[in-house]
């Protein structure tokens, strides 16, 4: 068998399988994430089930599949921002990270439901498959971190003031569980989850419509105000965050 015919077999598989993807995508922007099943997908693609089995053995396989290209897409958006912002002595790329992932979570709703929105009813995303990709967010912004606090612009509180069963565990679950160590104090680990609960309830509410109408009509100027204030209280110096300049709402 030629090396053609077999880069001709993988591409039409490939295309297969994003377009049982984009289908599954469509299927639960209808009817919602939990209705997702290969019956369905298959029909909308006038194949019949046990053809789809070749290229996905269950539900679960598609959505931990769609989720990994959903970490992955948000992931890439944040890490671009912080390359092509200024490394200065502001907060100016953690600004660009921060609104990257606002705009990706308003751009993309279904995606970032999936990943983080309600749980599927009797799914949990196997982490040996999802978790790299999941971390791409999380470790550029906690690159920026880490070079706010080289730069002498963040100043974390002594470890302890933070109540010891909160910073034990948070600790243990990052540092260990998600291999994610970039140098950091550990008590600065604390305060990125902090942050991190905040920002996914920012975006969680203006994504899913919680937030006021005269608040959504305004969503960039409020959320851009609202993080500015958040980093200050996590220990971002007040004068390099009042110097950061915003990407374009």
């Amino acid at each position: 068998m030629s090396n053609t015919t077999v880069s001709r077999r993988q591409r039409q598989r490939d295309a297969t399988v994003e377009e049982i993807k984009s289908v599954a995508r469509g299927l639960m922007a209808r009817e919602g994430t939990s209705s997702l099943n290969l019956r369905a997908v298959a029909r909308e693609m006038g194949m019949t089930a046990s053809a789809l089995y070749r290229y996905f053995p269950s539900r679960d396989a598609i959505l931990t599949a769609l989720i990994t290209d959903a970490y992955d897409a948000v992931g890439e958006a944040v890490e671009t921002a912080v390359a092509t912002a200024p490394q200065d002595r502001t907060a100016t790329a953690m600004l660009a990270a921060l609104h990257a992932f606002r705009r990706w979570a308003l751009d993309h709703p279904q995606e970032f439901g999936l990943i983080y929105g309600t749980p599927v009813p009797g799914y949990e995303a196997p982490a040996d498959e999802t978790l790299e990709a999941a971390m791409r967010t999380n470790v550029a912004m906690l690159g920026e971190l880490l070079r706010a606090l080289q730069n002498g612009i963040f100043t974390p509180p002594p470890d302890e003031l933070i109540p010891p069963p909160v910073f034990d565990v948070l600790c243990e679950m990052v540092l260990h569980e998600h291999k994610a160590d970039l140098g950091l104090p550990a008590g600065v680990w604390a305060l990125a989850m902090q942050f991190w609960v905040m920002l996914l309830g920012a975006i969680n509410a203006e994504v899913f419509g919680h937030l006021p109408r005269p608040l959504r009509d305004v969503g960039g100027s409020f959320f851009d105000y609202t993080v500015r204030r958040a980093l200050v209280v996590t220990g971002v110096a007040a004068e390099a965050v009042d110097a950061a300049t915003s990407p374009p709402f």
